[in-house]
């Protein structure tokens, strides 16, 4: 079984990132693009590490080092739970993969380990860029015991394993349960939409807290401290008594749970593993149709309306494209329910909701457009896009005119909230509507030109597309760029009036999908 194992795992990795394409491929072009991909994974993973390295220097300032593997312990599940569970039901029960491995002399349960452990290896890869640099600066300030790093190596190839199983947990009862429903893509989304939206909720509830609430925990300190992680997450408290005071016992204790979890959900899902990944297949179907009207429409509203089926065929596109659109919604309503004083508490930068609203409005759903993997998610059938009688322009634009249409009712649903709860004159409100507007069509139309320059046609996985290609990640930090500069831009010229900020802004965006509008990206996909 560890044979193969090992030999499922090798061959998912070999197709991590597209690096066995890099190896292998003759075509120069292609390999620019993946050492580009390359740079900006450096620039993101120097970006994580330089905020793990603050948060952990901040802990030990204020005196709550010996803290500093919990706090980071719960910093790593919650990210792996979070990203896993949206991910892990398509991964695990992909039919496609099933029946193809299942032919092969490969059992149920090392099919299962197999795609348990290549969602580990790069959770574990998480926990190694977080982890790491904490424990560099806890290692410089403090100078602890051999232990310490003996301790903390062993506990962060091991830490991810527990909040992984329980988000595939997760994704199995959300993929179950929506396998019931009549439309299965449908109810599956709407499940992770909701359970995605507690999670953050909750956050953003417990960092809401007032000024006097915060000095309590800074002053009460490592009673407090102990306590809020025992009730988050309590393996990452008994990693950090293991690293800080040597306890072996703890450590043992924390393996015991992460190992046992894993073993507990393989043996309990490999009976019915075949069973639940053939029924995902079946589609029902009635026998009373009745041939009705038809309708004729133009090329271009037949495209759109393709697009738009074709983005919610998809449970992994669909949920992870739309969190930014979500989180616009969500904005709005607290800003309605606690009102912006207390939303500029929670997000900890004075002024910030007063001032640059707007351009938080716009920059959420401008970070992961759909349009950043509309011509990847097409696949080997690329092709036949290509072969009707329409232009690329009008296949661009579809996409985009797509991109739109799903994120309009969640941008007019986030302003009508904000209407009511600021109550805006004409010219703040012209700025809190034509702001998100242009951002969104910003985001849509440079979504499409990147995926462009980084398609990938050649997955057997839509998790590949939407998680791991280089379209998805340059998308993300053009949307990131797009709105911290503006952000900055209206706080380090505060005596400048907002609108003027607005309005440069604004006429910069107008003015890049102008000229992205003249340029038939297609002809070099």
């Amino acid at each position: 079984m560890v044979r193969q194992i090992k030999w499922l795992l090798r061959v998912s990795l070999c197709n991590l990132l597209g690096w066995n394409e890099f190896r292998y491929t003759k075509d120069e072009k292609k390999k620019n693009r993946y050492r580009l991909m390359g740079a900006l994974w450096c620039l993101v993973i120097m970006m994580l590490m330089g905020y793990v390295g603050m948060t952990t220097y901040g802990l030990i300032y204020m005196e709550m080092g010996d803290y500093v593997p919990a706090v980071l312990g719960v910093l790593v599940a919650g990210v792996v739970f979070v990203f896993t569970m949206l991910k892990a039901g398509p991964v695990l029960f992909e039919k496609g993969a099933y029946e193809k491995q299942i032919t092969l002399p490969f059992t149920v349960r090392s099919i299962i380990a197999g795609r348990f452990l290549s969602m580990y290896f790069t959770d574990m890869c998480i926990g190694l860029l977080v982890m790491l640099p904490g424990m560099t600066v806890y290692g410089i300030a403090e100078r602890p015991g051999v232990t310490f790093y003996l301790y903390g190596l062993m506990g962060i190839l091991f830490l991810p394993m527990l909040p992984l199983t329980l988000a595939s947990v997760v994704g199995a009862l959300i993929t179950g349960i929506s396998s019931r429903w009549r439309q299965q893509n449908l109810a599956a989304i709407l499940l992770t939409m909701v359970f995605v939206c507690v999670i953050l909720f909750g956050s953003f509830s417990i960092s809401g807290m007032d000024e006097s609430q915060l000095e309590d925990l800074v002053w009460q300190l490592a009673p407090l401290l102990e306590e809020q992680i025992g009730h988050i997450y309590p393996p990452a408290l008994w990693l950090s008594k293991a690293m800080i005071k040597g306890n072996l016992g703890m450590l043992l204790l924390f393996l015991a749970v992460s190992v046992l979890s894993f073993v507990l959900f393989l043996e309990v899902l490999r009976p019915f593993y075949g069973t639940i990944c053939s029924l995902l297949g079946v589609h029902q179907t009635k026998g009373n149709y009745r041939m009705k009207g038809l309708k004729v429409r133009s090329a271009f509203w037949s495209m759109v309306d393709r697009e738009i089926r074709r983005y919610f065929s998809s449970v992994v596109y669909v949920t992870n494209t739309l969190v930014g659109n979500v989180l616009m919604v969500l904005l709005a309503a607290a800003i309605l329910i606690m009102g912006t004083d207390d939303v500029e508490k929670a997000l900890g930068i004075p002024g910030i909701v007063s001032r640059a609203l707007p351009v938080l409005l716009g920059m959420l759903p401008a970070m992961m457009p759909m349009t950043s993997c509309a011509i990847s998610m097409e696949g080997k059938q690329w092709w036949m896009m290509r072969t009707l009688p329409v232009s690329g322009k009008s296949i661009t634009r579809s996409m985009v005119f797509a991109n739109i249409l799903v994120a309009f009712p969640f941008y007019l649903v986030s302003e009508l909230l904000l209407v009511i709860a600021l109550k805006p004159d004409v010219v703040s409100l012209l700025w809190l509507l034509a702001v998100p507007a242009v951002y969104i069509i910003f985001s849509a139309r440079i979504g499409i030109v990147i995926n462009c320059k980084f398609p990938v046609f050649d997955w057997e996985n839509e998790t590949r597309v939407v998680k791991q290609s280089a379209s998805t990640l340059v998308a993300m930090l053009v949307g990131m760029v797009t709105g911290i500069v503006p952000l900055v831009a209206l706080i380090a010229l505060a005596q400048l009036p907002a609108y003027v900020i607005y309005l440069v802004f604004v006429l910069v965006l107008a003015a890049a999908i102008a000229a992205l509008e003249c340029i038939d990206s297609l002809r070099k996909v």
